[in-house]
């Protein structure tokens, strides 16, 4: 009897001192009521940016930020708010380690040291035994009927304490050992979707310092840090203050951080329930409880669930609809944060690939072909080798050796320049031919690595990857030893069809015209010598006014004359066949690194070159598409913050 007239007493006193702070509060704040119309839609909106912002479920590691959860979160929050029953509100226990304390922390809330029905403390005490055996996750806890093995239903005066139905979902802590694995997909979807997530962590198990490595741990808007310690009161806000700075960047803005000694609150329900008519009992059960700081629990699910605005049974459901707004915004920026990173990770890889290209070229004309501004390069140096071959054969064709070749003069030069000499530099490229294929392998498995490592549409899209197996498949792909020493077929045919055939003609025209010119010269001292041998007195040519003497003299000269003109339109013709060879020389130079040039851009980069563009395209696309999300992000969150503003 004594235990009943004190359980109602203390609670008349807590409905009373509620219903004073209720109407102080009304009192004091005039509120402005948010509008349902005004929560929809900023809930359209938001809805309708998802897309844009969250990637699908298959291209997500943790479920908690693929588009299909939130669009779910999203439907569940519009039929809660145009639904006229009254959702129950639901607070997600979780305990990052068997040593954290989450299951004591629910049996100190939900114990009921001053009730005469002791079978309830029992029920709640042994709430897991049989489904621990089970394998069972998750447990929900309420005053309301249970519909199936995962919920208890249980008449503790906790629930009575809120405006509106309560239930608690304890979730069984993780099975390994180890206290610093990442939570599963299950746990984090279930601590998303609740209207409060308690987390609870023993630092001397698990360091504050892992919590930042599970970015999906405090998603929740509403989401109360349990630290199973308790600490003097002096210190409480340097520690709070130290474990915010730490989990900054992962914390929703209305994060509370409690300490709290659960195990503490559950030994000074045992010392009241065994003498509860005892001074000292109750005087060390206050003193034990009150220690424990379980009732800051209490005030800050009481803040949330009951904030300062009217307290209606909508207007919980606006301040959810509002959380799990704010939590869709926060999880878009994330996901475009992420997007960024993987954007600027791409960039970077393509801007090392494109240096890397750009290398290869330069190293290419400097290891076939050496330095253009070397005056002793592959290319010189091939042609001064060949020319001294070449010279050997065009000295021996003196005039006089000339004379008794001109038909073979073509031939004999055509054979100077065909011979193996000449065909050094040809046979080095062709080995260079073996280093450019391994070297396309090589810059061709990067593309295509590069690709597999940022796997995920846009940048390695199927349209991409089908671009790139066509080039690599095409007849024109492959290096072959024809890549590079086409040139020298051109030059070569040109040297031989033109200079070396002009040269061929010369020498016929050198030696019909000087053997001309010896024959007139020697017809004519004949006549000269003839006539006066025949004793006519003066010679045949004498009517023309030359004695014999004078005519054999210009007889000979016009011989020696003739050859005297041979001689040098023999060795001018020489000397211009060889600037024709520096001529041709020097464009098959230029045809060589114009060559390789193409070879490198056409067969050796293709593949990365064309990798590489598409893959800025995309980027500079991409970048332009997440700012143009990020300004819709922004008009939203500042709505979102008015709205806030607006119920305070």
């Amino acid at each position: 009897m004594l235990r009943c007239r004190v359980k109602c007493l203390c609670t008349d006193r807590h409905r009373v001192s509620w219903l004073i702070s209720r109407s102080l509060s009304h009192a004091a704040k005039s509120k402005t009521p948010i509008q349902r119309h005004e929560i929809l839609t900023l809930l359209h909106k938001t809805n309708s940016l998802l897309p844009q912002a969250l990637p699908p479920k298959e291209r997500v590691a943790n479920s908690t930020e693929s588009l299909e959860l939130w669009k779910e979160i999203l439907s569940e929050t519009y039929t809660d708010l145009v639904s006229k029953e009254i959702p129950p509100a639901r607070i997600a226990v979780y305990g990052l380690d068997r040593w954290s304390g989450a299951r004591d922390l629910v049996t100190a809330l939900l114990e009921e040291p001053l009730t005469s029905d002791e079978s309830l403390n029992t029920r709640i005490q042994r709430r897991w035994e049989s489904r621990g055996r089970l394998g069972q996750t998750s447990l929900t806890l309420s005053s309301l009927p249970a519909h199936n093995d995962s919920e208890l239903c249980l008449p503790s005066s906790f629930f009575q304490q809120f405006p509106v139905p309560l239930q608690i979902v304890e979730l069984s802590p993780p099975s390994q050992n180890s206290a610093h694995s990442v939570i599963d997909t299950e746990t984090s979807d279930i601590l998303l979707k609740a209207d409060v997530a308690v987390i609870l962590c023993n630092p001397v198990t698990t360091p504050i310092s892992v919590l930042p490595r599970d970015p999906f741990l405090f998603r929740n808007p509403n989401t109360i840090l349990v630290v199973t310690s308790t600490i003097p009161d002096s210190n409480v806000e340097d520690l709070r203050a130290i474990i915010t700075d730490a989990l900054r960047e992962m914390t929703p803005r209305r994060f509370k951080i409690l300490f709290v000694e659960p195990s503490r609150a559950i030994a000074a329900n045992e010392v009241f329930k065994s003498d509860f008519q005892s001074p000292i009992a109750v005087q060390r059960y206050q003193d034990d409880y009150n220690g424990s700081h379980v009732s800051s629990v209490l005030n800050a699910l009481r803040e949330i669930i009951s904030p300062d605005v009217d307290l209606s049974d909508s207007s919980l459901r606006y301040q959810t609809a509002l959380a799990r707004i704010q939590a869709a915004l926060t999880t878009c920026q994330a996901a475009l944060r992420q997007a960024r990173n993987e954007m600027d990770s791409i960039a970077v890889d393509v801007c090392t690939l494109k240096t890397r290209l750009e290398e290869a070229k330069v190293r290419a004309q400097g290891e076939i072909l050496g330095r253009s501004s070397d005056s002793n390069d592959a290319v010189t140096a091939a042609l001064d080798l060949a020319a001294k071959e070449i010279k050997v054969v065009m000295d021996r064709l003196t005039w006089w050796r000339m004379i008794w070749c001109v038909d073979e003069i073509s031939l004999m030069i055509t054979q100077a320049v065909l011979q193996p000499g000449c065909q050094t530099l040809e046979r080095q490229l062709i080995l260079q031919t073996g280093r450019l294929s391994v070297l396309q392998d090589e810059i061709t498995k990067s593309m295509f690595s590069l690709l597999a490592t940022h796997s995920h549409p846009p940048f390695n899209s199927a349209v991409l990857q089908n671009l790139l197996q066509q080039l690599v498949a095409s007849s024109s792909f492959r290096v072959t030893s024809r890549t590079l020493t086409h040139p020298f077929d051109t030059r070569r045919d040109q040297i031989i069809e033109y200079p070396t055939m002009r040269l061929h003609a010369t020498a016929q025209r050198v030696t019909i015209r000087m053997g001309g010119g010896i024959a007139a010269g020697a017809g004519l001292s004949w006549f000269g010598w003839f006539g006066w041998l025949a004793g006519t007195g003066e010679n045949l040519l004498g009517t023309v006014g030359l004695d014999t003497g004078t005519a054999i003299g210009l007889g000979l000269f016009i011989a020696v004359m003739s050859v005297r003109w041979g001689v040098g339109k023999w060795e001018r013709a020489k000397k211009r066949w060889w600037e024709d060879w520096d001529r041709v020389g020097s464009g098959l130079g230029r045809d060589l690194r114009t060559t390789l040039d193409q070879a490198m851009q056409n067969n050796v980069l293709v593949v990365a070159e064309t990798g590489c563009e598409k893959l800025s395209d995309t980027i500079a696309q991409r970048r332009s598409k997440i700012e143009e999300v990020e300004e819709e992000l922004d008009t939203l969150q500042a709505t979102l913050d008015s709205l806030r503003r607006s119920s305070k």
